[in-house]
């Protein structure tokens, strides 16, 4: 269940790359979650359970788009599924490495800067009550973390292109 809390985000994008609209892509989304359930004994813990997870919405969104177009009397070309599935593949690529350049350059931040951030994206607290916690105003917590963003995006930016952080 944590995996795929941590996960949902990437696994709806996922289901939305092929079923455009919000309404019909949590419907599919439900049905994800109780695929999901039946076949992770078929997972394997020592592999990415985003990426399994993201596969198993992918085909399952492509399943409602056949089903759908059918029962309009439509149908999708092969090929355009499967360019679908090859640009899915590769945002999925680029997303995963992007995490991992995020990660390292969270790692190098300082201390305190790295725990305010994930105290904050854990959803543990609100810049607000971290102000008051840290006893500073909310709107220098708030420019913090719009420098720790833009230092973080840049840093991203630049591992992408190759260069050292």
């Amino acid at each position: 269940m944590r995996a795929f809390a941590g996960s949902y985000r990437r696994i709806f994008a996922s289901v939305l790359a092929v079923v455009p609209h919000r309404d019909e892509a949590e419907e599919v989304v439900q049905d994800v979650c109780v695929v999901l359930w039946e076949k992770f004994d078929k997972f394997d813990p020592s592999t990415n359970f985003t990426a399994w997870a993201c596969t198993v919405a992918f085909r399952q969104a492509k399943a409602h788009t056949r089903r759908s177009r059918r029962a309009a009397g439509v149908t999708f070309d092969e090929a355009v599924m499967r360019r679908i599935a090859q640009v899915r593949a590769g945002a999925s690529e680029l997303l995963e490495l992007r995490r991992e350049q995020l990660g390292r350059c969270l790692d190098g931040l300082k201390a305190d800067d790295k725990a305010f951030l994930m105290r904050f994206y854990a959803g543990e607290s609100t810049v607000v009550e971290i102000a008051r916690d840290e006893g500073r105003s909310a709107a220098a917590l708030y420019v913090k973390l719009n420098r720790l963003r833009r230092r973080l995006s840049d840093c991203v930016r630049r591992r992408m292109r190759g260069g050292v952080q």
